[in-house]
């Protein structure tokens, strides 16, 4: 009996470690709780499990707006100019062989003061006409060959989702930081870093022509 409840545990484990799984049930989630509203009137929500902290942010658009704004999701080698975050490094790893999925590598440096930095590989790409899908890469590809250093953590877990429903772009976001810190200021840190990302997409996208 000791053997299967270990099996179970592991089994678990995997499965909520798998970033589709959690993609999944952040999108399907009802149990939301209301946070507050940004002077940009960018409504912020916490889903209502202390040990799934997934935040979801959304704001009214122009829907006419939809393919500019996800152009410029997209728009991996501009980042450099998109994201205001020059803590955050981009570089662009898509190749001719994955066209519709784009692969990703970001630097995250002195997230919070004496933490050591951070850095990701994510996937990008559309589920649907409406939605465009993020999740982080495991730490054990080999897509991270060219990246891996003792002055960076690699994180692995984590998946999001950019979606246009009637008049509203909504972000959905879950990253574990692997930060030994209080839950609430990685959660504080988490919340700005969206919102910050989220109004830097929607300024460049009503610059484009």
């Amino acid at each position: 009996m000791k053997i299967y409840k270990i099996i179970l545990i592991v089994y678990l484990s995997l499965l909520f470690s798998n970033n589709s799984h959690i993609l999944t049930k952040m999108i399907n989630s009802i149990n939301w709780n209301y946070k507050y509203t940004t002077e940009d009137k960018i409504k912020v929500f916490m889903l209502d499990n202390k040990s799934f902290p997934v935040i979801k942010i959304h704001k009214d658009i122009d829907t006419k707006m939809k393919n500019k704004i996800f152009d410029t999701i997209r728009d991996i080698d501009n980042y450099h100019l998109i994201i205001s975050n020059k803590k955050i490094s981009t570089q662009n790893l898509t190749t001719e062989s994955t066209p519709d999925t784009l692969y990703v590598y970001q630097s995250i440096t002195n997230m919070i003061p004496f933490v050591k930095n951070r850095h990701i590989i994510f996937k990008m790409y559309l589920s649907s006409k409406n939605r465009l899908n993020w999740e982080l890469v495991n730490k054990n590809s080999s897509k991270f060959d060219r990246f891996r250093t003792d002055s960076y953590k690699i994180l692995d877990e984590g998946a999001g989702s950019w979606e246009i429903i009637d008049d509203k772009l909504y972000h959905f976001y879950y990253m574990n930081p692997k930060i030994r810190v209080p839950q609430f200021i990685i959660n504080k840190v988490a919340e700005n870093s969206v919102i910050d990302v989220f109004n830097d997409i929607l300024y460049y996208a009503e610059k484009i022509k």
